[in-house]
C-alpha cells in the first residue's frame, strides 16, 4: 500500500540536510511509535526473518522539494516553496494502519540533523492505487538500488556491487526471494502465492548512475551506502510485482532504498 504525503513547511528553517533519509526512516518508525509502540520496537530492533537477514517491509522514496536550491558545499537544500511531498509504502495491513494512526495523533515532524533541518506538517494524505500487474513488468528506480555481498578471505567489510558485476543479478533476486519468503511466513498475510517462484531481472539502462547516501551524518555511527539507479524488466509471478512495489527492490528498503515506479514505454 503506498501513500503520497504532502506536508506545509512550519517555521522559517528552509535549509534540508542533502542526506536526509535516515531522518525520515526514524519518522515513520516514531509515528507507527504513536500508534502502537510495541510494534515500531519490533521492526527496529528485529524485523521479520529469521538470524541476520532480517525485513521491515516499508519503503519511501525521494522527498519532491520543487522548487529548492542546492548548496553542495554545505551539504544541504534550500527549500524555496511552501510544501514537500513525499510517497511512503508498507506490504503489511498492521503497519500501514499503525502508521496512518500515528500520523492522525501526531501530524508534525522535524527533518534534519543538529545543524540543519525543517520543521514540517502533514497537510494532506493520499492513498495511492495499486497498478495493474503483470508477469513481466518494466520499472524505473527513483531511489537507488542497493546490493551487497559479505567480505572475502582478507577483506575486513563487505562490498557494494555495481551493476557490471557478475553478482548483482543473483544477489538481487537472492534478496528479493528471501525477503518475500520471509513475508509468505507472516501470519497476518494472507495472500495468494503461485507455486512459481522463478524471477528474472535485466537490466535495461546502458549506463546505470551510481549515488552515495550518507547515512547517520553528523554522528560516530556515520557510514556511506552506496546505490545505483536504473531501469529493469522483471519476470515473475503477479504476487512478486505487488510486493517489489511495497517494499522496493534490494537492500535496505527501510532506509529509502529501492523503490521503483512503472517505467513508461
Amino acid at each position: 500500500m503506498r501513500f503520497k504525503i504532502i506536508s506545509s513547511i512550519s517555521d522559517k528553517n528552509r535549509f534540508l540536510p542533502v542526506n536526509y533519509q535516515y531522518h525520515i526512516s526514524s519518522w515513520i518508525y516514531r509515528r507507527i511509535g504513536e500508534a502502537d509502540q510495541q510494534l515500531a520496537e519490533f521492526l527496529h530492533s528485529q524485523g521479520y526473518g529469521e538470524g541476520n537477514r532480517r525485513f521491515k517491509f516499508f519503503n519511501f522514496g525521494h522527498i519532491n522539494l520543487k522548487p529548492y536550491r542546492p548548496h553542495w558545499d554545505r551539504g544541504v537544500f534550500e527549500l524555496l516553496g511552501q510544501e514537500v511531498g513525499i510517497t511512503v509504502s508498507f506490504f503489511l495491513p498492521e503497519i500501514a494502519e499503525s502508521f496512518v494512526r500515528g500520523l492522525f495523533m501526531n501530524n508534525e515532524v522535524f527533518i534534519g540533523d543538529r545543524i540543519n533541518g525543517v520543521r514540517l506538517r502533514v497537510k494532506e494524505m493520499q492513498v495511492l492505487p495499486l497498478p495493474e500487474f503483470k508477469e513481466t513488468m518494466s520499472y524505473r528506480l527513483i531511489s537507488s538500488c542497493c546490493v551487497t555481498r559479505p567480505p572475502q578471505e582478507g577483506e575486513t567489510y563487505g562490498q557494494y556491487l555495481g551493476p557490471e558485476d557478475k553478482e548483482f543479478i543473483p544477489r538481487l533476486v537472492d534478496n528479493l526471494k528471501t525477503k518475500f519468503e520471509a513475508a509468505r511466513n507472516v501470519p497476518s498475510y494472507a495472500g495468494d502465492f503461485s507455486d512459481n517462484t522463478n524471477i528474472d531481472i535485466q537490466i535495461l539502462s546502458k549506463e546505470p548512475k551510481s549515488k552515495l547516501v550518507k547515512v547517520k551524518e553528523l554522528t560516530k555511527a556515520a557510514t556511506d551506502i552506496r546505490g545505483w539507479v536504473f531501469d529493469c524488466k522483471i519476470t515473475a509471478p503477479v504476487e512478486v510485482h505487488e510486493f517489489i512495489w511495497s517494499v522496493g527492490l534490494g537492500e535496505k528498503g527501510s532506509m529509502g532504498f529501492g523503490m521503483v515506479e512503472l517505467k513508461k514505454l
